[in-house]
């Protein structure tokens, strides 16, 4: 059975991820939803509030609740997750940036940096959830570095166990090659990304759906990305990220930051180590 840890503070901003967590382990069938917290005052009173927010989505899914005692929270959220056969962590995160703060804050930072497994996050600007019966989608993201494509075995699982339709996108800037009068103008970085899209969709494909791919234009590629997810009304974003402090400032990382923190839905993430795990 599949558990989907949602960690919990008290605070209705980390209920954000309740929705998504419980319409994911609906999708997925033989799962459970478990809604953690660790206490470090009167865990009298946070039980109550588990035990209350765990009443509202009972009727939808099966929900248990954990309280861990002592424990400093990412270490708490990372001792539940291995301690669990097959678990899933979908946890809020505010998505602040800055020079001198974590993207994702202090917590969910911690997390990404550790985890041995892939993670959903969900962002301030999350808005959409997983409807039962509904054709999801979800768009794979890729730079064209071997280190962005580490994501295509993790968001192919997620695809086939999810049923959601997958989308592969690159965003290129434009060709500043000047064509000679008479000759159209060719875009050779649209060109050499639509050949990779092509051999990452076949690597996408699952048994009800044909992978797509899209070469996307514009900068910052953050942008692009957010833009075209919403466009595509996407259920779930899969990117790969450094993990070097949480979300990297460099490459792929500093862009899977933005994307949390942006996104009308769910971002999958996951570090090359936790890839190979997949």
């Amino acid at each position: 059975m599949v558990t989907v840890v949602v960690p919990l503070d008290g605070s209705e901003f980390a209920e954000r991820a309740l929705r998504p967590a419980c319409a994911f382990a609906a999708r997925l069938g033989d799962a459970r939803v478990l809604l953690m917290s660790c206490a470090s005052d009167d865990a009298s009173l946070l039980q109550a509030h588990l035990d209350d927010r765990a009443s509202s989505f009972a009727r939808s899914v099966d929900v248990d609740t954990l309280i861990i005692e002592d424990v400093e929270p990412s270490a708490g959220i990372l001792q539940t997750m291995t301690s669990l056969p097959d678990a899933l962590l979908c946890m809020a995160t505010h998505g602040r940036g800055g020079l001198r703060t974590a993207v994702l804050g202090s917590v969910a930072d911690q997390v990404v940096r550790r985890s041995s497994e892939p993670l959903v996050l969900v962002g301030p600007a999350c808005r959409t959830v997983l409807l039962a019966g509904e054709r999801g989608r979800l768009l794979v993201c890729s730079d064209g570095s071997g280190f962005s494509e580490t994501i295509v075995p993790v968001a192919a699982s997620w695809a086939a166990r999810l049923q959601l339709e997958p989308w592969v996108a690159e965003v290129v800037a434009p060709d500043e090659q000047v064509a000679f009068p008479g000759e159209p103008v060719r875009n050779r970085q649209a060109e050499a990304a639509s050949a990779r899209l092509d051999q990452l969709a076949a690597r996408l494909e699952t048994p009800t759906s044909t992978a797509r791919p899209t070469v996307l234009h514009g900068t910052p590629v953050s942008r692009s990305i957010v833009g075209f997810a919403g466009r595509l009304s996407a259920t779930l974003i899969a990117m790969a990220t450094h993990g070097r402090t949480g979300i990297s400032r460099s490459a792929m990382g500093s862009v899977a930051g933005e994307v949390v923190r942006h996104a009308p839905c769910p971002v999958l993430v996951s570090r090359p180590e936790a890839t190979a795990r997949t």
